[in-house]
């Protein structure tokens, strides 16, 4: 019932509210009227009493002074006076049947005297208060007093036989006068009874209608007021909070919240606001966020800008130092190698770069297999040590398991994860120790990271996992850096179904980095997703192998030709789709080195084309599209692999031998 009352609405509230208030009045009245109809039959019944004892007491003069005179004219009084207690009598009995015939009733009423208009309520007081004990008492002393009436009639019929003779017995006569004041003194105690039970039984009812119609009363007003009050009290406050609330929205304080007390017009208000309020706190969010986000990346691309110009800077240096016919040959092999350790770096930025974007989008592709980690700890100290030695630094990578391990992981991932936090922690020691430990707990492997480095502040210490963030964004920081090898390893971690976290970090003293992944057995591995390590067959010749390069980049051309004229194949080049069409028709090229991305015709149509044209020779997508959908792409048009650029020499001589000898 009370959500019920909370969920009607402002209007029906109303509606109950005004409607209640009427209703209850309307009891009021009718209480009032009820009382006032009962009391006014009560009186007329009183009455009703008044006429009957008044005729008895006329009738039984009427009879004495017949008695004394002997004239007939006061026995035809008597007989007149009594048709008002023989006419009530008539009504009584009537009224003592189960179902009695009020026209009856009414006719008896009517010769006892009673005003029309009485009759009604007094039919009403016999039948309603029948039971009760005063309408009992009193009806038993009329019917009493009507028995009596009887004997007086009888007295009368017999003083007139008395009369009517010619010589009148004086003795018989005072026995009857006798008998008949008897009867009156016997009838005058009736009614002095009847008289005062209905005067107590008014009194009663009375005070029983006075009760009910005082209760009325309070009812119908402290309800009223109860429902009034109520009502107010609620729609006060509902207002009160809905404009503190709108306040605190115009204040900026979009965290508010209006109670939502009622489904009505004012809950529903409130639950407009409180979305409002949540939507606005959702959009400024929203807004801040991608305002931060875009300070992220401006730094970030102001970051990557300088990251990927310098290494372009230094190999377009050495590139114009080579062409200095002064340089020796020394000199030569000296920039040379910078030019390709520089190469290499940038390609790292960009594949960085890269394997965010695939994480990130759901793309990366992660395939486990079952190695002994021993040794691949030993080939990741091998690699690692030579840069830690150039750097001045001590390189330990130590177990804290007695027994051998196998793990089964995605094994590139995971060098990848430690070569990151290596690499990190030996760009920031000068001169000291970076330590690796590994070893299984529990269900997991776990990886340590130690360095005796700078550390990392505290302040920055929680941002270390975000994207494009760096320690230093400043223009004079002094270690360079993307910012993308924590993060990263960390999206790399959790693809592999761990973490990488930051154990703890001192100022001055170093920083622990921990890599947590699953210890899996090969029992709780999918067979199918578990691939074999590779297995480096040697390379057959290329000798008098025809291989038809398309690319619209004369550079590309000459590079790629370089490669393949060291293993002997012949070369031949197109520049667009169009022409390696025609080129791949006329000659019977042993493979196709097909660019995507050329002018007139790119290279997805013009694969297909061939396809379509029946061409049967295998085609390899070269491109520097690197996503796993580009490759998607370039397979379904009817490429039979796919290389990315910058090419790799020892990729394309595998590829090309894979295919060329399937």
């Amino acid at each position: 019932m009370f959500n019920f009352w909370k969920n009607l609405s402002v209007v029906k509230k109303l509606y109950v509210v005004v409607g209640g208030m009427a209703f209850l009045i309307a009891i009021e009245l009718f209480t009032l009227v009820f009382a006032l109809s009962t009391l006014s039959s009560v009186r007329a019944f009183v009455g009703g009493e008044g006429l009957w004892s008044k005729a008895q007491k006329n009738a039984i003069h009427s009879l004495n002074s017949y008695i004394f005179t002997k004239e007939s004219s006061y026995y035809d009084d008597f007989k007149v006076h009594m048709q008002i207690p023989l006419g009530d009598r008539i009504a009584r009995k009537e009224l003592s049947k189960s179902d009695p015939d009020l026209k009856v009733v009414t006719d008896g009423f009517l010769q006892g005297g009673i005003h029309p208009q009485d009759i009604p309520g007094v039919i009403n007081i016999l039948r309603r208060f029948h039971d009760v004990s005063y309408i009992k008492t009193a009806v038993s002393a009329w019917t009493q007093a009507d028995a009596l009436l009887d004997k007086v009639i009888q007295r009368s019929e017999e003083l007139r036989e008395l009369f009517s003779a010619n010589k009148v017995d004086q003795a018989e006569v005072k026995k009857v006068l006798s008998e008949i004041n008897a009867l009156n003194s016997e009838l005058t105690r009736l009614e002095v009874e009847f008289s005062t039970v209905l005067g107590e039984g008014s009194r009663w009812l009375e005070n029983v209608l006075m009760f009910i119609l005082i209760l009325a009363v309070f009812t119908v007003e402290s309800t009223g007021l109860f429902l009034t009050v109520s009502f107010g009290r609620n729609l006060n406050r509902s207002l009160l909070e809905l404009n503190d609330a709108a306040n605190e929205i115009g204040r900026g304080n979009l965290g508010v919240e209006v109670p939502v007390r009622s489904k009505d017009e004012l809950g529903q208000l409130a639950a407009s606001i409180n979305k409002m309020s949540r939507d606005l706190d959702a959009n400024v969010s929203q807004r801040l966020m991608a305002e931060n986000a875009n300070q992220v990346k401006t730094l970030f691309l102001a970051n990557m800008s300088h990251e990927i110009r310098t290494p372009l800077g230094i190999i377009l240096g050495m590139t114009d130092i080579l062409k200095d016919p002064q340089v020796s040959d020394q000199e030569k092999l000296k920039y040379l190698e910078i030019i390709e350790k520089t190469g290499r770096n940038l390609t790292r930025i960009i594949n960085d770069i890269l394997d965010i974007t695939k994480v990130e989008s759901g793309h990366l592709e992660i395939e486990p297999v079952d190695f002994p980690l021993r040794y691949f700890m030993d080939e990741l100290e091998s690699m690692m040590r030579i840069k830690a030695t150039d750097g001045g630094n001590i390189l330990k990578v130590e177990s804290t398991d007695q027994r051998p391990l196998e793990i089964i992981t995605d094994r590139n991932r995971l060098k990848q994860i430690l070569v990151n936090l290596i690499n990190n922690a030996l760009k920031f020691t000068q001169k000291g120790e970076v330590k690796v430990t590994y070893g299984s707990q529990g269900d997991k492997v776990v990886f340590e990271v130690s360095d005796t480095g700078i550390g990392i502040p505290e302040n920055a210490q929680e941002n270390l996992f975000q994207n494009f963030f760096q320690a230093d964004s400043s223009s004079t920081r002094k270690y360079e850096g993307t910012g993308l090898g924590l993060v990263l390893s960390k999206k790399l971690a959790r693809s592999l179904g761990g973490d990488v976290v930051l154990k703890n970090s001192v100022m001055g003293k170093g920083s622990v980095f921990q890599l947590i992944i699953p210890l899996k057995t090969i029992a709780t591995v999918d067979p199918n997703k578990l691939a074999s390590p590779p297995v480096q067959t040697p390379l057959r010749s290329l000798e008098n192998r025809t291989v038809l390069v398309v690319d619209d980049s004369f550079d590309n051309q000459m590079l790629i030709q370089h490669y393949l004229k060291k293993r002997g194949a012949v070369c031949d080049f197109a520049g667009n789709g169009n022409e390696a069409i025609v080129k791949a028709m006329a000659n019977p090229y042993d493979i196709i080195l097909m660019d995507m991305q050329m002018p007139i015709m790119d290279g997805y149509t013009a694969t297909r084309k061939l396809r379509e044209q029946n061409y049967q020779r295998p085609i390899v997508a070269l491109t520097a599209h690197a996503m796993k959908e580009d490759r998607e792409r370039c397979l379904k048009v009817g490429c039979n692999d796919y290389l990315t650029k910058p090419v790799e020499a020892e990729q394309l001589y595998r590829t090309l031998h894979e295919l060329i000898h399937a």
